[in-house]
């Protein structure tokens, strides 16, 4: 199929809506300004398709596809397209980590070496220091080579952690100190589920989570897996001109539970919706995973800037805690080869975003646009 006719289909695929009465839940200009984010970013070919789904009061408002879940077969996709998800995988794995504090297994304030031998005796990063980021560890995925000669290597957990431990030095700062991202701390995080519960943390995420919430297109991802609606991965094959290639087959046991899930919007929506109705943790867990990070000296967790200025993070356990600026917001992004996912929920108007694109991450895909028109409408203002 030639790249043109791929975009005239794609074009008429812009309007898959799940059904015909979720038509009047959001305003029209609100539908029509995410109709036209999207529809602008698949026709300039800076995505090859994606999905886009709202969630009010627990009953979903908003659900289309667009565009392409493979261009090669010509695929649309549908509302219920399954996408990796990237980074949107760190709050399972932190709720998963709740999940067993609640069982009297562990806490948070543990030692990570008190679960993982493999761990230094002496090191004295904490469980919740891994969930906030406040950990230090060197982020894996940023060594040298790794992207290049690593990323497509089948890894069990436990040599997965062995090359996280390898990184000379194993600190980016002393735990506790400030805050940096890195999934490193997830992986970390993930192989103490393992150790903790006796079960692959695929396994114990279906049996706490996905299962009893109803997530059946949700898991963690095995590309040899035969998925039903599942999309395929593209990356732009030049930033001057429309084009795409399949993005690079990579092992999912590299991201691991920093970021080797799979799901849909629905499933996306009726997670978030659970966890911030109490139907996945106790109120005292929640509290704990939706609050901002702290460091070891109590103060407010802050990133450092490579000149050395100081910003402040509002992030808890593997979610991105409300900032003081516009409505009140919880969510995540995500990133992995050849797709790019979001979840935002707007707590005080108890509403939902989830977006995902089977394309790799640029500044030109139309999330922006999206969070814009969805905030336009609860604030009453017309759509941008």
């Amino acid at each position: 199929m030639a790249f043109r006719d791929i975009l005239t289909a794609a074009a008429a695929c812009l309007s898959l809506a799940a059904s015909p009465a979720f038509a009047q839940s959001l305003r029209p200009d609100t539908e029509r300004a995410i109709d036209r984010a999207m529809g602008a970013s698949i026709e300039s070919g800076w995505a090859a398709g994606g999905a886009v789904a709202v969630m009010r009061g627990g009953e979903v408002v908003f659900s289309r596809g667009y565009g392409m879940a493979n261009l090669e077969t010509g695929t649309p996709v549908s509302p219920d397209t399954v996408f990796r998800i990237g980074s949107l995988t760190k709050q399972f794995t932190a709720a998963a980590i709740l999940l067993l504090c609640e069982d009297g297994l562990i806490s948070l304030d543990d030692p990570v070496a008190r679960h993982l031998p493999r761990f230094d005796q002496q090191d004295p990063t904490t469980i919740r220091q891994l969930l906030n980021h406040t950990a230090g560890l060197v982020d894996y995925p940023g060594r040298a080579g790794f992207r290049e000669r690593e990323m497509w290597l089948p890894r069990t957990t436990g040599q997965l952690v062995d090359y996280v431990l390898s990184a000379t030095p194993l600190h980016e700062f002393e735990p506790g100190s400030r805050w940096s991202y890195s999934s490193s701390n997830y992986v970390v995080a993930g192989a103490v589920v393992e150790a903790v519960s006796g079960q692959p943390l695929g396994a114990f995420l279906e049996a706490r989570i996905f299962g009893p919430l109803g997530m059946a297109n949700t898991a963690l991802d095995d590309p040899r897996a035969v998925v039903p609606r599942r999309a395929t991965g593209y990356d732009r094959a030049r930033v001057e001109e429309p084009g795409f290639l399949n993005a690079r087959a990579i092992s999912m046991s590299a991201p691991f539970a920093a970021g080797a899930m799979r799901s849909t919007m629905p499933d996306l929506l009726r997670w978030s919706h659970a966890l911030t109705h109490g139907r996945v943790l106790e109120p005292e867990s929640y509290r704990e995973m939706t609050t901002p990070a702290r460091l070891s000296d109590g103060s407010p967790a802050y990133a450092l800037a490579p000149d050395g200025t100081r910003h402040p993070i509002n992030y808890g356990l593997g979610l991105a805690t409300p900032d003081g600026r516009g409505p009140a917001r919880l969510g995540h992004d995500g990133a992995i080869d050849g797709f790019t996912a979001m979840v935002t929920t707007y707590l005080d108007q108890d509403l939902t975003l989830a977006v995902a694109v089977n394309t790799s991450p640029s500044d030109r895909l139309p999330f922006d646009a999206i969070v814009q028109a969805v905030e336009a409408e609860i604030l009453e203002r017309p759509a941008p």
